[in-house]
């Protein structure tokens, strides 16, 4: 039988079967004419793949357990055919060479991350949730708070790091006082006085905030009718590793061989860190709101990373960069546009 590349969101799997370069039809989603893999090769890098992850799962008859198809499609984000579908492909890609025939019909779960000293070793906030870890950074203890777990945490930087090479251009737009706009030298972080707290930098410590083009950049100020927008074409002046937070929750749990338990345990976490981080700023928000991202981040900053990136939720496919230094960026050319023309979207609020 035949699986196709469109049969998976993994891109690490996709890119393997598009490797093989063979077009077929898909015998699960009936996709035509597509790259396919067929199911019964020997050996079969995706059927080892499969494997990886099936060895993480037991049998069990816990509350939170459920069926290996649902588990796999909603925990790991690596399909993008149905449960029924996945438990199709899933009996043709690994039966063979699995022996636990109970694992495909029975519920499981992956033990370890139920496991108290395992979490207390290797999640990021030590098993409690995102919001228990919020609430201690807000109430509790914020400068020395022992739910985060740094050392759980540094073993995913190096999965988070990006490189950005010596003139990779960002931009930054601010609101101008009129219409002869901003001059270059001010378009860098505000100066102390100004230095107001944000989801990445606490009050009083600079951080220039980025965008990864001007339309984005434009959307992230949200500017009125009317007014005046200075937007700078802001040059990275050396070769930088940023940390991508958005980008974890979304990796491939194959580039996690051999710590696929690990990254379990912490995907969720990242997911509401990356989450709140792209959170769009409200006029009404408490500062203590912003406590445990600005945690997070001066964690990163101590390990010597120039910033970080996260997604957009302004503007979709946009993304923005928080750089620790300023002075890592130039700011080579301006131009002041007037906002003529707002257009707003609603939706109704459910409570």
């Amino acid at each position: 039988m035949n699986c196709c590349i469109d049969c998976f969101r993994d891109i690490e799997i996709r890119a393997i079967i598009k490797s093989f370069g063979k077009l077929g039809d898909c015998d699960f989603c009936s996709t035509k004419n597509v790259f396919i893999c067929d199911t019964n090769t020997t050996p079969n890098p995706v059927a080892d793949m499969m494997l990886s992850l099936l060895e993480t799962y037991i049998v069990s008859t816990s509350d939170d357990a459920c069926y290996l198809r649902e588990s796999l499609y909603y925990d790991w984000d690596v399909f993008s055919i149905t449960i029924d579908q996945i438990q199709a492909l899933l009996l043709a890609l690994c039966k063979p060479f699995y022996n636990n025939e109970d694992l495909f019909i029975k519920k499981v779960c992956i033990t370890s991350i139920t496991d108290t000293d395992f979490l207390d070793q290797f999640c990021i906030v030590k098993g409690h949730s995102w919001k228990e870890f919020s609430d201690s950074i807000k109430y509790g203890n914020r400068f020395h708070n022992d739910m985060f777990c740094t050392a759980a945490f540094e073993l995913f930087l190096q999965a988070m790091s990006k490189h950005y090479l010596t003139g990779t251009v960002f931009y930054r737009a601010r609101i101008s006082p009129d219409k002869n706009g901003i001059v270059k030298s001010d378009m860098k972080a505000p100066p102390v006085e100004k230095r107001i707290a944000g989801r990445i930098n606490p009050e009083g410590i600079p951080v220039l905030y980025l965008s990864s083009d001007e339309t984005t950049a434009l959307h992230e100020i949200r500017a009125t009718t009317f007014d005046y927008i200075t937007i700078g074409e802001m040059k990275l002046l050396d070769d930088v590793e940023i940390v991508n937070l958005s980008g974890i929750s979304k990796a491939s749990p194959f580039l996690f061989q051999g710590e696929l338990e690990k990254y379990a345990a912490n995907r969720k976490i990242f997911k509401e860190i990356s989450t709140e981080l792209a959170k769009p700023l409200r006029r009404t928000d408490s500062p203590l709101e912003y406590l445990p991202t600005q945690y997070i981040a001066e964690f990163i900053k101590s390990q010597c990373y120039a910033g970080v990136e996260y997604e957009s939720t302004l503007r979709e496919g946009g993304f923005n960069l928080a750089v620790f230094d300023e002075s890592m960026f130039e700011c080579t050319d301006v131009k002041t546009i007037e906002i003529s023309e707002i257009i707003y979207n609603t939706e109704s609020v459910v409570f």
